[in-house]
């Protein structure tokens, strides 16, 4: 065990001085670009604020106002030049600027009774620095769907890094620090380390978390190390490897874990379920395209059923969480295998593009000295459509089947948020899945006239069909066997309404199963897009 001990203190180490290193990233340098070229009037007093600012419509600054990592809603007026780093700008209505409005990655919104002095500027912060010095660490959230008015962009050179080619997320405080709260775990708290591509001559990156759970009373940690072979912004190849030991779960899918955290917080509710996966992976991929990539990996995994051990919440004090159910234990050696494609034109937050996955695992007790012996074939694909300014389409097909038996902790399950919303949360299970997922988005602002707060919302109509089923080991042992029995009518549908803010990651949403007048509604309150 001591030996354990030491690995563990080492490793807290390296996170800790990696994590402080991480934080001092160089959205200072953009920020400092970024006034030089676009306050026009630096002798002016400056007035900066981090994180959203709200400027009412009774205050009136002489001065220029920087808003960094943050949005600024603007009602009063401003003599001076606005400059907002990594955020939206919003001039409401009787909004008065008498100077420059500068958005450096974000967008400019403004409503029809504002009155600007000067230029209006949406740009990226790739723009600022000359090509050769760029860290494209940046790239992740960059809009290219949007005009943006800046005479350095250079779309020939910029569009190589669209998509998810190169665009890993922007290393940043926010990403370098792991916090949840489940019914195994209790509070887990930890420094991480994110993923990312350095610049130009950055080959190696270090990645990964180390955390403890309070009532678990449990170390985790997962660390990587990936190393490019090639230049990144041209088919990069990459190789890596990484070591875990996990509390780990398989339905972010279903609800994400900041989600599942705060239900868990506040109301003592928690949606997944947990299981201890130790072991390592290694992995190659290859990106084929700035849209396509591949990977193959082997995986070396011992996987252990994990016990509740929280009870406490915020609310509903004399409630109890549910038990963990027990998986089936034993060691996994397995190859995986995928390939993926995407052309989203943001990662969180789509309005158009195509995603694509294709993912095959196999396990085998003969070649692979595995405790399991399963191939398993899953395949989605999204697509969202715009239709005008306004309106938008967005679908998501998923599909799953298997051969062999899987265990436990593989099997697909389906009802709940992101899936059936209408159905029970994990009512549906099975070696085979079906699903598809359609919702139009719509905005009152598409009408000539004004809906009063109404228009700052977003309204979307959906409408879900699936199942998910076990095969019939006798006769179903090929992946594509055990489907010959779904018709229309042995689907599960629903159909329903959600309201959403005008970039559609707030929601509230209800549904109704079409299977039956029985069931009552279901609500639903989401932080992140079902898909």
């Amino acid at each position: 065990m001591l030996y354990k001990r030491v690995l563990t203190t080492v490793f807290m180490t390296i996170l800790l001085s990696s994590t402080l290193f991480a934080q001092n990233f160089d959205v200072s340098k953009v920020e400092k670009k970024a006034k030089e070229k676009y306050l026009k009037d630096s002798s002016k007093k400056e007035y900066r604020y981090q994180d959203n600012t709200f400027i009412g419509d009774e205050e009136y600054i002489d001065g220029n106002v920087v808003v960094v990592k943050g949005n600024l809603t603007l009602r009063g007026q401003i003599n001076g030049d606005i400059l907002v780093v990594n955020g939206d700008i919003r001039l409401k209505n009787d909004a008065r600027v008498d100077g420059n409005v500068t958005a450096v990655d974000g967008r400019i919104y403004q409503d029809r009774n504002t009155k600007i002095n000067g230029n209006q500027i949406e740009t990226h912060a790739r723009n600022l620095f000359p090509k050769d010095d760029w860290d494209y660490d940046y790239d992740s959230d960059y809009d290219y769907d949007y005009d943006y008015n800046d005479d350095e962009w250079d779309w020939s050179w910029s569009k190589r890094f669209y998509g998810s080619y190169s665009t890993l997320p922007i290393k940043d405080v926010d990403d370098a620090f792991v916090l949840r709260y489940n019914r195994v775990q209790g509070l887990f708290i930890g420094p991480g380390i994110p993923k990312w591509i350095g610049g130009k001559y950055n080959y190696f990156t270090l990645h990964g978390f180390a955390g403890y759970g309070f009532m678990e009373k449990k170390w985790r940690y997962q660390l990587g190390l990936d190393r490019w072979l090639f230049d990144q912004r041209t088919y990069r190849f990459e190789i890596g490897a990484k070591i875990y030991d996990l509390t780990d779960s398989r339905d972010d899918w279903l609800l994400s874990m900041t989600e599942n955290s705060l239900a868990s917080f506040f109301l003592k509710d928690d949606y997944h379920d947990f299981y201890r996966r130790t072991g390592y992976e290694v992995h190659a991929s290859q990106n084929f395209t700035i849209f396509l990539k591949g990977t193959i990996a082997y995986r070396n995994d011992e996987y252990q059923s994990v016990a509740r051990h929280a009870q406490w919440s915020l609310f509903n004090g004399d409630d109890r969480f549910r038990e963990n159910p027990a998986i089936e234990e034993g060691k996994m050696r397995s190859l995986y295998g995928e390939i993926y494609f995407d052309t989203r034109d943001n990662i969180q937050l789509p309005r158009k593009g195509w995603y694509g996955l294709l993912a095959i695992e196999s396990s085998n007790k003969k070649h692979l000295k595995s405790d399991f012996s399963f191939n398993q074939y899953s395949l989605e694909i999204r697509r969202y459509q715009t239709f005008g300014f306004r309106e938008r389409l967005d679908i998501r097909l998923k599909a799953g089947s298997a051969e062999g038996t899987l265990p436990v902790q593989k099997i697909y399950q389906m009802g709940g948020p992101s899936t059936l919303r209408g159905f029970n949360y994990k009512s549906l299970a099975g070696d085979r899945m079906l699903l598809a997922n359609f919702e139009y988005n719509l905005n009152p602002r598409i009408f000539s006239t004004d809906l009063l707060f109404l228009d700052e919302l977003n309204y979307i109509l959906f409408y879900d069909i699936g199942n998910a089923w076990f095969s019939n080991p006798l006769q179903d042992n090929k992946w594509y066997e055990g489907f010959d029995n779904v018709k229309f009518n042995t689907l599960k549908s629903d159909i329903g309404m959600a309201i959403t803010f005008d970039d559609g990651k707030y929601r509230i949403s209800m549904a109704k199963r079409l299977d039956s007048g029985l069931h009552p509604l279901s609500f639903s309150l989401r932080i992140v897009k079902p898909f």
